[in-house]
């Protein structure tokens, strides 16, 4: 396999991470890291021995570009890509509005260009051992994504944390249609976000509850999953995974291969690239959880706060 050329757009704290994993790969290059920021992208460039620059074309010669960039300045980014023909992966939120995804996902499809986005606890080995040890549906998932302040982030909570599970939900109950059924959001006076948002999500016979927070102690990355037969508890940080059966008190240990979900995130990328994965399949897995996102924040924006208190609007129907 000939060794791949990849760009880099986007120098901060993501765009780092996937800066070193391109450098570690042994069938990938790190071509050039792109950033308006020049400080940024010297600084990441010349760690791993590639080439800075703040000009946006410097991508197009490469087999495909990791945007990493802010999601606000995601559309300037993704737009010109896609017209120049490059296989991309975005980190997520792919676009910032529901409208805008449609538009880049229509382009994607009309030019028959890969595109994925950056769900990557998709890859995170703790939970696809527990995707694989659901013997029988799924009655119930609680996740909870909860960490410490970030005060450089551009989008609400809605679209950066809970985003993941929102994504992990649906491959849980596959084949379900959604429903949201409830949402409630944390605006607080001192952020411009959505800092903790919960929701419920109605899936058939099952349901999900999720739990993101910006204003946490400490960070928390967990998965509970209930089925008619068994419990998986799930450390998406340690990539731990136990299971219970009440019945019998029976204590499961799974057994897993922990990677780096980076890494097998950048392993699909260079398999979309090559034809090895499908990319009509990749499309329409971006858009579910991202629909559900933009469902939850009108649904915040709709209620009326009161004081500095979480306001709750629930949604149509219920």
């Amino acid at each position: 396999m000939n060794r791949r050329r990849l760009a880099l757009i986007g120098a901060g704290q993501m765009g780092s991470s996937h800066a070193r994993v391109i450098a570690e790969s042994s069938v990938a290059d790190l071509a050039v890291v792109i950033d308006i920021d020049t400080e940024a992208a010297n600084r990441v460039a010349g760690k791993y021995d590639s080439v800075p620059s703040s000009n946006l074309d410097d991508a197009f010669d490469c087999d495909g570009v990791i945007i990493a960039s802010s999601t606000a300045a995601r559309m300037e980014c993704v737009l010109p890509a896609l017209e120049a023909g490059l296989p991309m992966l975005v980190e997520k939120p792919f676009a910032p509005t529901l409208a805008e995804l449609d538009l880049l996902l229509d382009i994607s499809k009309d030019s028959d260009i890969p595109v994925m986005c950056g769900f990557v606890e998709r890859f995170n080995a703790a939970f696809l051992t527990a995707l694989q040890n659901l013997d029988t549906p799924a009655t119930h998932l609680l996740a909870i994504r909860h960490s410490p302040p970030a005060t450089r982030l551009t989008s609400s909570v809605v679209n950066d944390l809970m985003l993941h599970d929102l994504d992990i939900a649906q491959r849980v109950f596959v084949d379900s249609e959604s429903v949201l059924v409830g949402a409630t959001c944390l605006h607080p006076p001192s952020s411009s976000w959505n800092e903790i948002a919960d929701c419920t999500i109605a899936y058939g016979a099952g349901f999900a509850t999720l739990s993101a927070n910006r204003m946490s102690q400490r960070k928390v990355r967990s998965l509970t999953i209930h089925t008619a037969t068994k419990l998986l508890k799930v450390d998406l940080l340690r990539q731990e995974v136990t299971g219970y059966r009440s019945v019998s008190g029976e204590l499961l240990h799974f057994a897993r291969q922990p990677s780096e979900p980076l890494v097998l995130q950048l392993e699909h990328f260079l398999d979309l690239i090559d034809g090895v994965a499908d990319p009509e399949e990749e499309r329409r897995q971006i858009r579910p959880a991202h629909a559900l996102a933009e469902q939850i924040e009108v649904v915040s924006q709709q209620a009326q706060p009161v004081a500095n208190e979480p306001v709750t609007m629930l949604a149509a129907g219920s």
